[in-house]
């Protein structure tokens, strides 16, 4: 009879910890539509607390591979993933795992949504920053010196051998 109840109490306490990571996951999709915002509006200082909640979140679910892994451990489960996982359970189980699977599915689809927006968004301002940089007319500086650190007269290399200051 202990080894029921022991086997419920870990098959509770695992729904409880991908529930926190779901619950981390879905508190991280405010931040993400901020950062666009951010993005979009060039606040810098929005743009470095999104970072530091985006690490913290990472932090937080960096071990969850290895807290998957000890719990089917805990439950005597071989699977390569959740889905595989919930079909090995009791039947009775099943379903309020599917269900917590369906919000994970959700809510990750909705945060790669903002991050690939983001990154785009990102991209291309970059890609804008370069093209202007590019255009302007900056001196250049093409001295070049001897062992003595004298001033040598004259291009002695090739321009592959350029370096800028």
């Amino acid at each position: 009879m202990t080894d029921i109840k022991e086997y419920t109490i870990a098959l509770d306490q695992f729904h409880k910890y991908l529930t926190g990571i779901l619950n981390l996951y879905r508190s991280a999709i405010p931040v993400l539509k901020e950062e666009l915002e951010a993005i979009m509006q060039d606040e810098i200082e929005v743009l470095n607390q999104s970072l530091k909640s985006q690490q913290a979140l990472l932090l937080q679910t960096k071990s969850f591979d290895q807290q998957t892994a000890s719990y089917l451990s805990r439950l005597n489960i071989k699977a390569t993933n959740l889905t595989d996982m919930i079909r090995q359970l009791p039947k009775d189980q099943q379903l309020r795992f599917f269900d917590l699977l369906g919000e994970f599915e959700l809510t990750m689809t909705e945060v790669n949504f903002y991050k690939d927006k983001c990154r785009e968004l990102l991209q291309s301002k970059m890609y804008t920053i370069d093209k202007a940089l590019s255009k302007l007319d900056l001196p250049k500086d093409n001295t070049t010196y001897n062992q003595n650190a004298s001033e040598v007269q004259g291009t002695l290399f090739p321009k592959s051998f350029e370096k800028k200051v």
